[in-house]
């Protein structure tokens, strides 16, 4: 059994570093998307990542000092975590940054009519030009910006991007949906295996220390 507790020991101890590295990705993830998806959503993801650093730390000082009282508590945050992914599997909105894009091409688009410009970034980034199409700023008495043209050089009319943006940010994020759920199922499993282990190893040192006390 000393064997098999040491080997659970650590393996709890480096799921733990891993849970804890994957805490700062999620981190990461929320600073780099700030601007990309709504600042509340964005916010969301930082404290996520923040509470799984957190409860990481439970895990790995509660194994190392093989403190049952750490590990329970360790355990407990755990199964409040597996709460709310499994309830933000079931009601989170699918296509967040799919959404906020879209909304973005119709703002910028609105704000184009009155401040030309407006819609440059978006068609650098996309490949595309106008709302729908280039024909859009022909309809308001245009021609397309060079943010529509492929190196930004208009002089060769093969180098028009005919797609509007909103086609080719739906294109873009065509997957988002299937990715997330990938991304949730993988953090739900990942949870229940150091769950599973964190609750076996605070069962044995609490039936150690009750032994000891005899």
């Amino acid at each position: 059994m000393g064997c098999a507790t040491g080997t659970i020991k650590y393996a709890l101890f480096i799921f733990n570093a891993l849970w804890a590295i994957l805490g700062i990705l999620v981190i990461g993830l929320g600073g780099l998307g700030w601007g990309a998806m709504p600042q509340t959503h964005a916010i969301s993801i930082i404290v996520l990542g923040c509470v799984m650093l957190f409860i990481s730390f439970f895990g790995c000082f509660g194994a190392l000092r093989e403190s049952s009282r750490l590990l329970w508590t360790y355990a407990t945050l755990l199964l409040v975590l597996l709460v709310l992914i499994v309830a933000q599997m079931f009601i989170g909105t699918r296509d967040v940054f799919k959404e906020y894009a879209i909304k973005t091409v119709e703002d910028s688009w609105v704000q184009e009519l009155t401040t030309p410009g407006s819609m440059n970034l978006i068609q650098k980034t996309y490949n595309c030009c106008g709302r729908n199409g280039a024909d859009d700023y022909v309809k308001i008495g245009r021609l397309p910006p060079s943010s529509c043209c492929k190196d930004s050089n208009c002089i060769n009319p093969l180098n028009l991007f005919t797609t509007g943006c909103l086609t080719k940010v739906e294109d873009a994020f065509a997957d988002e949906a299937q990715t997330r759920q990938y991304y949730e199922w993988g953090m739900l499993g990942f949870d229940l295996i150091i769950l599973v282990l964190a609750v076996i190893l605070a069962i044995h040192y609490t039936n150690r220390r009750r032994r000891y006390n005899y």
